[in-house]
This record gives structure tokens, C-alpha cells and sequence, in this order.
């Protein structure tokens, strides 16, 4: 989902054609997300912030429980972390300056907010109507997928993760709670 930052490194011209073109898919998806937010009124203003709070936190505190969860479960199986956050880790430790600011912002705001838009914004929104269950399992399937491609505890970590978002939109049907959960989620799991 980053691949413009990838530009950075790319070496041939093969792999920016690539990345370019992975660059354009993404902004067709945060156009499509834009065009979903104008429709759903993102900007109005939230009446009762007390229970909002509460549903984040709580789903916040959710997605870390199970982080530690599942990271108990891999480190007893062998598996240290991720390959995701491996790959990130590896990736941001590299990187000095201008570079590994903008990959943090990367992973912190516009990584979040392209994987609620597509997972929960159109996925469960506008493929999905108003199957509920089906809405969860197959945004958070296509979440955890995303992140991990073979079947594994990290997968089920993803998986989850994406499943705890997802019932988070279903009970508050605004993305705006979603982008800031995931995104203090993400944050918090880079350090």
C-alpha cells in the first residue's frame, strides 16, 4: 500500500513502471473512498462523543489484547513477529531523515485510511449491503489476506484485527472512529 516510498529504492526501470503504476491503483481507491466519504457526510459533527470514545477505546484496547495474544502464541511456536512488521521494522530502520518520516506518516495516516476505506468503507458498505456477518468475515478475510498470504498465526492475527474493526463500523457506521483506531493501532505497533 506504499509504493510510492518504494521509489526511493527502486533500482530498475521495470520495478518503477511497477511501482508507479501500484501508486495510481491507490489513489483510484482513496479517490473512490472520497467520493464514498462526500456521499456518507464525513465532516459532520459527532453529537455524543462519550460513547464514541468508549466503543474506541474499547476496541483499541481489543486490537492490542490480541496483539499480545497472538504474539504469546507465535513467540511459544517459534515465530518472532510478523512478516509484515518484520519487513516494516527492517524497512524503517534503513531509512534516515525525510525518508523514515514519510514512512511513518505512511503507516500511520494513509495506510489506515486506504484499508478502512476499502475494507470497511466499500467492502462492507457497498459490496456487502446489509449481510452483517458476511460484511465482517469477508473484510476481515481480505484484511488479513492483504497483510499475510499464507494461512499462519500472523494471518490470524490479521484476521482478528479485522474482524474487531469491523464490528466497530457496524456498531458506529463511521469510518472516522475506524481510521483513528487503526491508525493509533499502527501506531503504536511501531514502537
Amino acid at each position: 500500500l506504499f509504493p510510492y516510498t518504494t521509489l526511493f529504492r527502486s533500482k530498475s526501470v521495470g520495478a518503477t513502471i511497477f511501482i508507479l503504476g501500484s501508486g495510481t491503483l491507490v489513489l483510484f481507491v482513496l479517490a473512490l473512498g472520497l467520493g464514498y466519504g462526500d456521499c456518507q457526510l464525513w465532516w459532520r459533527p459527532i453529537d455524543h462523543w462519550r460513547p464514541v470514545l468508549i466503543k474506541g477505546g474499547l476496541a483499541l484496547v481489543s486490537l492490542l489484547g490480541l496483539s499480545l495474544m497472538m504474539m504469546g502464541i507465535m513467540h511459544y511456536s517459534g515465530q518472532t513477529t510478523t512478516a509484515n512488521q518484520q519487513a516494516l521494522t527492517a524497512w524503517l530502520v534503513s531509512l534516515r531523515g525525510w525518508r523514515q518520516f514519510w514512512l511513518i506518516s505512511q503507516l500511520v495516516i494513509i495506510a489506515p485510511m486506504l484499508e478502512e476505506l476499502l475494507f470497511r468503507g466499500l467492502f462492507c458498505r457497498w459490496f456487502l449491503g446489509n449481510h452483517q456477518r458476511w460484511q465482517a468475515i469477508v473484510s476481515a478475510g481480505a484484511f488479513a489476506s492483504v497483510h499475510e498470504m499464507r494461512p499462519s498465526f500472523s494471518w490470524l492475527l490479521y484476521f482478528g484485527a479485522g474482524l474487531i474493526l469491523a464490528c466497530l463500523y457496524q456498531r458506529q457506521h463511521d469510518l472516522r472512529l475506524n481510521l483513528v483506531v487503526h491508525s493509533l493501532y499502527n501506531g503504536l505497533s511501531l514502537i
